[in-house]
């Protein structure tokens, strides 16, 4: 009950993410047209996510820090390649707002028409990354308190056979 309580909540979340992006895209043109200060914040912001990003994913797939038997682990994995299949979508996400930037920043003197949908496009994209971003923190922590979790049930494991000695 809980994880798909869980599941609801992240489709949720999910839904308000790309709803604050499409109205962004769609009514914020005026905030970042022409406003080159916008786009190198933009810029910068997803460049460090990005690196933020990519260590929480190692951090993700590191399996010799898993305590315990491989049945810890295999009992791990399915929760960790969602996880993981998340922050590679997110990771995307990243990379279509930057994409986009430099394709803007290629064409705007001469397909300036064109242009302003890229805009538009690109402001969608960073609104819509920017607030899936915020799970970010919380995904770090389930992976440390996780990795706490099999640590002490691992312990208590090797504890309990000591007792039966």
């Amino acid at each position: 009950m809980k994880n798909s309580q869980g599941q609801i909540s992240s489709l949720a979340f999910g839904v308000v993410a790309v709803a604050i992006g499409v109205v962004a895209g769609w009514q914020g043109l005026d905030l970042i047209h022409d406003n080159d200060d916008a786009r190198e914040v933009i810029v910068t912001v997803f460049s460090i996510l990005a690196g933020f990003l990519i260590a929480i994913m190692t951090l993700l797939g590191d399996q010799s820090v898993l305590p315990g038997s491989w049945r810890i682990a295999e009992t791990q994995s399915k929760a960790i390649r969602a996880k993981l299949t998340r922050q590679k979508w997110l990771f995307y996400c990243y990379l279509v707002t930057l994409s986009l930037i430099f394709i803007h920043t290629l064409i705007r003197t001469k397909l300036p028409e064109a242009a302003i949908w890229i805009e538009r496009f690109y402001f969608g994209f960073a609104a819509t990354s920017f607030v899936l971003s915020f799970k970010l923190p919380g995904t770090l922590m389930a992976v440390q308190t996780d990795r706490v979790d099999a640590v002490i049930a691992a312990r208590r494991g090797s504890a309990s056979k000591l007792d039966r000695s």
